[in-house]
């Protein structure tokens, strides 16, 4: 290998590095929204098919499980969440999932969080949206570790056309690409995102940001 070719080497792993930090920076935000709209799933799964006082019941317990999480009290929030995750209303359960997965990362222990996102991926009896936000959660979790052909096939139906989750498992995509060193897929995806009118601001901008690291 000749000096020109280690250096250039040396360069495309650091824009890989770039990339990565960048999407753990901003990424979480992505789910956000989908989470928002989570919620209002949960709430409507929640009246048809529960008692109002049991609904209630946890509601107020998801959210004293919250304030312990905000308060930093992370074991009280986990075992909060994995009681709900267990015990709880549909909705209000998967939520609870996903907060454990949360408390679980918070720890320390992303290997964990990152096996309760998958097993609720994959668990038939949970709701697709809640499927579709832990699977997300689980590739952004295992962006630089999980095998990147793999995580791509599972994104494939969350990032076609037609997929309101489409935008965040393609910007997933392309830096999975980007793992494997397909630049060229990478950017296509990139530059789709950043030209695409329809494409949530916050994406827009991360994707032409990643354009920009990987140069012309």
């Amino acid at each position: 290998m000749t000096t020109d070719q280690f250096i250039q080497e040396v360069d495309e792993e650091l824009k890989r590095e770039r990339q990565l930090a960048l999407w753990r920076k901003y990424g979480r935000a992505v789910t956000a929204a989908a989470l928002v709209v989570v919620i209002g799933v949960a709430a409507t799964v929640g009246w048809r098919h529960y008692q109002a006082n049991r609904r209630a019941e946890a509601g107020l317990a998801f959210t004293r499980a919250v304030e312990a999480a905000t308060a930093g009290r992370t074991d009280e929030a986990l075992n909060a969440f994995r009681k709900l995750a267990a015990d709880a209303p549909a909705g209000f359960a998967e939520l609870a999932r996903l907060q454990e997965a949360a408390q679980i990362a918070r720890q320390g222990n992303e290997a964990g969080a990152s096996q309760v996102y998958d097993a609720m991926a994959k668990d038939s009896s949970v709701s697709e949206p809640f499927r579709n936000v832990a699977l997300l959660m689980y590739a952004l979790a295992n962006l630089d570790r999980a095998d990147p052909a793999a995580l791509t096939e599972r994104l494939k139906p969350l990032a076609a056309a037609t997929s309101p989750w489409r935008y965040s498992a393609q910007e997933l995509t392309a830096l999975l690409a980007r793992r494997k060193g397909d630049e060229k897929s990478a950017r296509e995806i990139f530059k789709r995102l950043a030209d695409d009118a329809t494409t949530p601001p916050s994406v827009r901008a991360r994707a032409a940001e990643f354009l920009a690291l990987g140069g012309k």
